[in-house]
């Protein structure tokens, strides 16, 4: 059975993106890039919203990217990558895939696989809905030092309450705290 696992961004007030989506405020150090190529090294598939994957579409998928982070653009290009949308139906970036099947149904049916994690990459309303249907084995969070006041909560509506384990904590040289958890069942 396949680990549903998460990689999130947040403000130290909770948001994963400004009010407009905007995610300049991300720092990205090593250390941060270094948690990256680790998550991305132990999926077997991407996870994304429609409004993530345009972010990432924008960067990604360029020569900019494969010279600044060839480990991660190679990773991302190569794994396949699974995007809820209803508007989009194609794209350029190699792997994509879509659908407007209801996220929980299609994730409930990957986990049932064999292979690595899938690894939901931002996408705070696709997090709510798994989230409530209780199908996120691991949640990781890089928490930025800035307040932003506004902007897209990591759990815009999520229902339920769920305990998390603590497995991991770094600081990070650049002021960014690595924070790894398991989901506990039972």
């Amino acid at each position: 059975m396949r680990k549903m696992v998460t990689d999130h961004l947040l403000s130290l007030d909770g948001y994963g993106c400004g009010f407009n989506d905007e995610i300049d405020w991300f720092r990205f150090d090593e250390e941060s890039q270094e948690w990256s190529r680790n998550l991305l090294r132990a999926a077997s598939m991407i996870v994304f919203g429609r409004r993530t994957y345009e972010l990432m579409l924008e960067y990604w998928p360029t020569p900019q990217a494969m010279k600044n982070e060839p480990v991660i653009t190679e990773r991302l290009t190569a794994l396949p990558k699974l995007v809820f949308s209803h508007s989009l139906k194609s794209s350029a970036w190699t792997n994509s895939q879509f659908t407007h099947r209801p996220p929980v149904e299609v994730i409930r049916e990957l986990k049932q696989q064999n292979g690595g994690h899938i690894l939901l990459i931002g996408s705070a309303n696709l997090l709510a809905q798994l989230w409530d249907d209780q199908l996120v084995d691991e949640l990781n969070l890089r928490i930025q030092p800035i307040v932003l006041g506004k902007g897209r909560p990591l759990f815009p509506s999520a229902e339920n309450q769920q305990l998390l384990v603590p497995k991991e904590c770094r600081l990070f040289t650049s002021g960014v705290t690595a924070l790894r958890y398991e989901v506990a069942r039972g």
